[in-house]
């Protein structure tokens, strides 16, 4: 059974994003109140079905905000500025790829920034999350520590010491927190 802090913690992580939606939503909100109202008295009409037609203008408002911000998302330069905020976060809050990892893993995103791997030394192998793979053969893996798997460190290796595993970053994350328990259950090979 789980415990209330992780419930606690696993309702917060999921409801943040929509706490940022509703802020969001109500800024827009507030100003597209502010600019239906002059519209709405330049129009001789007051009200269609029943609907005052400032509330209509407002939600046509809110509607193109989404629209032209969505447009931007998908476009190149939307998608240098994530990248770029992205990087900004991750230089000022360290932890950011952490909670990046377990909320996208909530998603169910199959792209998690830190993907869990086995990574093979001379003479141990240890659970780790690849951060990136860089020129020619290397690959950086961030090897986190247990019981904190906050603190850690990065090494580069070879790629043919790493190995993907079948395995979500939260369950890691959890089995590291335990000192290891359970472990062994996430040493599955991911299918090449």
């Amino acid at each position: 059974m789980k415990t209330f802090k992780t419930l606690f913690i696993g309702g917060l992580v999921f409801l943040v994003p929509f706490a940022v939606v509703l802020v969001v939503i109500a800024k827009v909100r507030g100003v597209s109140k502010r600019m239906a109202e002059p519209l709405d008295s330049m129009i001789p009409v007051e009200a269609v079905g029943g609907i005052a037609l400032a509330n209509i203008l407002e939600v046509v408002i809110i509607v193109l905000v989404c629209f032209l911000a969505g447009f931007i998302a998908t476009s190149a330069i939307g998608k240098r500025l994530y990248r770029k905020i992205d990087d900004w976060l991750l230089n000022l809050i360290p932890r950011y790829a952490f909670v990046k990892s377990m909320t996208e893993t909530i998603g169910d995103q199959e792209d998690s920034t830190l993907q869990p791997v086995l990574v093979r030394f001379d003479d141990l192998s240890q659970i780790a999350f690849e951060v990136e793979r860089g020129p020619g053969d290397l690959v950086t893996v961030y090897l986190p520590g247990s019981p904190d798997p906050w603190s850690g460190s990065v090494a580069q290796v070879t790629a043919d010491r790493v190995d993907m595993l079948a395995t979500d970053f939260t369950s890691v994350v959890q089995s590291l927190r335990k000192v290891g328990r359970g472990a062994s259950a996430l040493l599955v090979k991911a299918p090449d």
